[in-house]
């Protein structure tokens, strides 16, 4: 107990050590812990040769913004599965459209469908892959389904679409 009481504070005053410079008669320089009126303290200031590597959480805190995280682009791939290419409709009161897309649209990156029709916005970009077009003119008509991110930029575009909407005519 005594000797582990002194090694304690043996080694508690090496690190206390206080270090001094002074010159002997022949201008060489001497290092040593005792002081003296001609010694001019050093101090010593040894950084750790050690640092240690910085360890991100494997989880996202709830105070962090989905925004600020890099998530990469996928590679999509999109397409419109009905209405069919070159299929025709008689009089349709509504046209319902469905596009199928792989991989998921990633909502990290807030990518989103549009659906174009004719070259015009059908409506807001979205993420359900299925619009209802009403009141469509009689005619052929080219659509186009994209998914773009959340500045708009297209990220990807699927094939187009043409079909054919017919009317009655009604002669006078």
């Amino acid at each position: 107990m005594k000797y582990g009481l002194l090694l304690i504070l043996l080694i508690g005053t090496i690190a206390q050590a206080q270090v001094y410079r002074t010159f002997d008669k022949n201008g060489n320089v001497i290092y040593t812990d005792v002081e003296d009126d001609n010694a001019e303290e050093i101090i010593i200031d040894i950084a750790p040769s050690y640092t240690a590597p910085v360890i991100l959480p494997s989880f996202t805190p709830e105070e962090e913004s989905l925004e600020d995280e890099v998530v990469i682009e996928p590679k999509y791939k999109v397409s419109i599965s009905s209405p069919a290419q070159n299929e025709s409709f008689q009089n349709p009161e509504s046209i319902s459209v469905t596009a199928s897309i792989s991989p998921e649209l990633n909502l990290i990156r807030a990518d989103k469908l549009l659906f174009k029709l004719d070259g015009k916005k059908v409506d807001k970009a979205s993420t359900s892959t299925s619009i209802t077009l009403t009141e469509i003119e009689r005619g052929s008509h080219i659509l186009v389904v994209s998914v773009v991110d959340k500045t708009g930029k297209v990220l990807k575009k699927s094939k187009s679409i043409l079909f054919h909407v017919h009317r009655q005519s009604v002669a006078h």
